[in-house]
């Protein structure tokens, strides 16, 4: 179509009596225009899209945060509120002793030398002793250098001892009481522990001595 008026342009012009070579050169420069007009013309942009409303997916439901299902009288580390932790001696000069999580059969009185009689959870074995605590677990805030502590043993993660993360290995498992000597690496998450142990901060329970407070 655009060669179509260029050539209709041209003819057009040639119709007219031309006198000299002056005026063929009339003739392509007007022929020369007519093409530059046909072909530089500038084309118009395309419509935009519009995006109809309701086009855009609807945004996904958020998910609530369900709550930690409760333990009943347990507390984060699976220890019951009748549960005593028992030892056939004291830490005295020791850097650390073996506890036994225990259930008490007998309490301690005087007609029993201040001896208990306790059910070992581990093995079902009674034992007599002294030596008996009760325990909560510790807050940050409560830690001291030279502070007595309960703490779990059968879970290290690269070198740190953890809280129990099973109730099977919490109430199966092996105990122990130790007293903290460093606090330096608190904001690492862990306290070092006599015998140069490192104890996580979760993992620490606060003894009580039978007898002298109440849970």
């Amino acid at each position: 179509m655009r060669r179509f008026f260029v050539i209709i342009g041209i003819v057009a012009l040639m119709a007219a009596p031309l006198n000299s070579l002056a005026g063929w050169g009339d003739v392509l420069d007007t022929a020369d225009r007519v093409e530059k007009l046909m072909i530089k013309r500038p084309t118009p942009p395309p419509p935009s899209e519009q995006e109809e409303p309701g086009d855009e997916p609807p945004p996904p439901p958020k998910r609530e945060s369900r709550p930690a299902p409760s333990r009943g009288n347990e507390d984060a580390h699976f220890i019951q509120s009748d549960d005593y932790f028992i030892s056939t001696e004291d830490l005295g000069g020791h850097s650390y002793i073996y506890v036994d999580l225990a259930k008490m059969i007998t309490p301690p009185s005087g007609g029993t030398k201040d001896e208990g009689e306790f059910m070992k959870v581990r093995d079902g074995q009674n034992k007599w002793t002294g030596f008996v605590w009760q325990s909560r677990i510790a807050s940050s805030s409560e830690l001291r250098l030279g502070m007595h502590f309960i703490a779990f043993n059968d879970n290290q993660q690269k070198g740190v001892y953890q809280s129990p993360n099973k109730k099977d290995s919490a109430r199966g498992g092996t105990w122990w009481y130790a007293k903290i000597t460093d606090m330096s690496d608190t904001y690492k998450g862990y306290v070092t522990a006599s015998g140069n142990y490192k104890v996580g901060l979760k993992n620490i329970r606060i003894p009580i001595p039978y007898g002298t407070a109440s849970r």
